[in-house]
């Protein structure tokens, strides 16, 4: 596992990000989401809340391997990581609902995934370079 470098928890963080989960299907096309709930519960640890995440959730059953991307403007960073567990209850069940809760909506479970790799994908002279 790697951390996640401060300036890209800090885009995560930002409510005005535009958050996307990518996962790859058996039959290796890729599947990709935009989701509110994908968040940081620390530098070497992604989540998302499962909400009518069918295809995505059947993809993370059948390959781990998954992409974050996060983008503000000219911004963006990719965040690769594997799927680690999908909780149905405990605590992380409970503060994602919480937070949801709020929004009429409710995750029936949450994925954790372990960060292997982040890449700058900014519009910019950085894009493509691995960060951690």
């Amino acid at each position: 596992m790697v951390a996640i470098p401060e300036k890209v928890m800090a885009l995560i963080q930002d409510q005005a990000s535009v958050k996307a989960l990518t996962t790859v299907c058996a039959g290796n096309r890729p599947h990709s989401i935009v989701a509110g709930t994908i968040m940081a519960l620390g530098p070497e640890t992604m989540v998302i809340g499962e909400v009518l995440m069918k295809r995505t959730s059947a993809n993370l059953k059948a390959n781990p391997k998954a992409c974050f991307n996060i983008t503000k403007g000219k911004e963006s960073y990719e965040i690769q990581v594997t799927a680690k567990d999908r909780l149905t209850s405990g605590a992380i069940v409970d503060q994602m609902n919480a937070i949801l809760g709020g929004m009429g909506m409710h995750a029936g479970a949450v994925w954790t995934f372990d960060v292997v790799s982040v890449y700058d994908e900014s519009a910019g002279p950085t894009a493509g370079q691995k960060m951690a």
